[in-house]
């Protein structure tokens, strides 16, 4: 599984560098939000981190009825979501013990999470690079230590991760909410100590995994089956003092909202 991802915290950056627009009304209710309900809507830390339960910018595809211009539609849009699936059914928080932050891609139709999300519900996760706990030396005690790595393509500014997403509403309001969908690690993620890898997608896939209406499920498969080829480098990593803040002990670390370069 992805413990945490590394991202770019400026949507204008993000915008940009994908030729998106920014959902900034969303963006500036979730800020509102934070604020309001910050141990529900929780942002990123100064150190550009996103953990499970945290927000982050996510691409999903425009909605037909946010133009009228066919010509002019965006192929996506930046949208805030959770990372880790709130099923819309949900009436309580799925118990932690339970992965809602990384579908494996073999159980995209066999968990129930996941069935209905996957070829209905699919948006793309721009990140830098991915960290886990991976088992280190043998100490006195006899017991492996546990150590943070963190593995980064040299080659690409980002990585885009497919994701599933769903969609929670009640009287707290309503949020978007994903999972990144991850497969079998290449050789040196593997001998890292860790054995799962999100998928990196192929931009000649972003459209049409964007929009998965009138697609096969082996046409979706064929997608997700054939990620770029990339050699990941790793990298040891401190331990982290602190995962997330709180908007009320610290405003500055809404920058996430921040547009501007």
């Amino acid at each position: 599984m992805c413990f945490s991802v590394g991202i770019e915290r400026n949507l204008s950056t993000l915008s940009k560098l994908f030729s998106v627009p920014i959902n900034g009304e969303a963006f500036l209710e979730l800020k509102e939000k934070a604020e309001q309900f910050p141990e529900r809507y929780k942002i990123p830390a100064d150190d550009d981190r996103l953990y499970p339960q945290v927000f982050g910018p996510v691409i999903k595809a425009v909605q037909k009825n946010m133009t009228n211009d066919l010509d002019s539609t965006p192929w996506g849009v930046l949208t805030p979501m959770r990372y880790r699936v709130r099923p819309h059914d949900a009436y309580e928080e799925v118990p932690p013990k339970f992965n809602l932050f990384n579908a494996r891609l073999d159980s995209l139709e066999s968990r129930k999470t996941w069935r209905p999300l996957f070829g209905q519900k699919h948006g793309l996760f721009p990140f830098k690079r991915f960290y886990e706990w991976v088992e280190g030396e043998t100490q006195d005690n006899g017991k492996k230590s546990k150590e943070l790595v963190s593995f980064h393509s040299p080659q690409h500014d980002f990585l885009m991760a497919p994701v599933l997403y769903d969609y929670y509403q009640d009287e707290k309001g309503g949020f978007f909410s994903f999972a990144i969908i991850t497969t079998d690690p290449p050789e040196e993620v593997l001998a890292a100590g860790h054995d799962r890898c999100p998928i990196f997608l192929k931009e000649e896939y972003w459209q049409g995994w964007l929009n998965p209406e009138g697609r096969t499920k082996e046409e979706l498969y064929a997608m997700l089956k054939a990620p770029v080829q990339t050699l990941y480098q790793v990298t040891s990593e401190e331990r982290p003092e602190k995962a997330i803040k709180n908007p009320k002990e610290d405003r500055n670390q809404l920058s996430l909202f921040d547009q501007n370069d």
